[in-house]
């Protein structure tokens, strides 16, 4: 019985983040498309809540720079805490796009990643993980290889 209930659980935990995967480039009508209507929109930001899971999304020129995600802290409701270290995984992976963070620095609960290729930084404290453009030059960079590895495909 215990094994069912933990395979369910880490089934839940596995497919939850994956509603909650509004990346890094894409715009407001994507981000839209992942979760549906935002709960709320300002200037450039949107906040969007799924599957208990609370994003929200800064745009720059109309293309999200930085997601911080979020859960609502069931001791309470006025306190926030950081996703579980398999949805911190998967959405790490999801924003990487086959590109690798590197662990910089882990100490007293927050850690920091940085991807080098991509041009982006992850920051994980006990209330969020923050996923942001570190590096424009290179986000832009890694942006026209991809563009111009896609308009060779059929080569």
């Amino acid at each position: 019985m215990k094994i069912l209930l933990f395979g369910l659980l880490l089934i839940t935990l596995l497919a939850s983040p994956r509603n909650s995967q509004c990346r890094i480039g894409e715009n407001l009508e994507e981000c839209k498309t992942r979760y549906g209507n935002p709960v709320e929109i300002k200037k450039d930001t949107a906040l969007f809540i799924r599957n208990g899971m609370t994003v929200s999304v800064h745009f720059i020129d109309g293309r999200v720079d930085e997601i911080r995600y979020y859960k609502v802290n069931p001791k309470g409701s006025k306190k926030t805490i950081c996703p579980s270290e398999a949805e911190v995984n998967i959405l790490l992976r999801a924003n990487a796009q086959d590109t690798t963070w590197e662990l910089e620095l882990a100490q007293r609960g927050d850690t920091l990643w940085r991807n080098r290729e991509k041009g982006l930084s992850a920051f994980r404290t006990p209330q969020a993980l923050t996923i942001s453009i570190a590096d424009p030059a290179a986000y832009k960079a890694f942006q026209e290889r991809k563009t111009a590895a896609r308009a060779l495909e059929d080569f």
